[in-house]
């Protein structure tokens, strides 16, 4: 019996190392209710929920702050939505909520993170595989094909 073997995945992976990961510093922490960041994807698209009338401080803190400027683009929801980031179909209504106020895209190997993840990782010098931004190696589906 002949067999072909398909190997596939839905996105590739980057290796994130324990220099890459970058926490959110106190000034844009304090601005948010909450931040969907971390080592294991997350962190490369972070969705930031913001404090209610904060929006254009955190937008002007993140320019300030040269590591996050140089190494994540900060869209809105609404910037990423009309960039057709989340596919071609409208953002359903009540997945919207979820997005939050600001979506960061990481433009490199840097990551966003958490406290918790600095202190996690870095300390035993983990890499870690991610995905989720706009590396090749992110958008870049593997396949392999074995024929007979």
């Amino acid at each position: 019996m002949d067999v072909a073997v398909v190997v596939t995945a839905d996105h590739g992976h980057v290796t994130v190392s324990a220099t890459d990961m970058v926490p959110l510093p106190d000034n844009i922490l304090e601005l948010l209710e909450y931040a969907c960041v971390g080592v294991h994807g997350k962190g490369r698209h972070g969705y930031m929920h913001c404090r209610a009338g904060l929006q254009p401080l955190l937008r002007w803190r993140w320019r300030d702050n040269p590591e996050l400027y140089n190494n994540f683009l900060l869209l809105t929801a609404e910037e990423a939505i009309e960039h057709g980031l989340f596919g071609p179909e409208c953002v359903r209504l009540e997945v919207r909520p979820r997005l939050g106020d600001f979506v960061s895209i990481s433009l490199n190997s840097k990551t966003l993170v958490t406290a918790l993840d600095v202190e996690k990782f870095q300390q035993t010098c983990q890499c870690q595989g991610a995905h989720g931004s706009l590396l090749p190696e992110e958008m870049s589906i593997p396949f392999v094909l074995l024929r007979p």
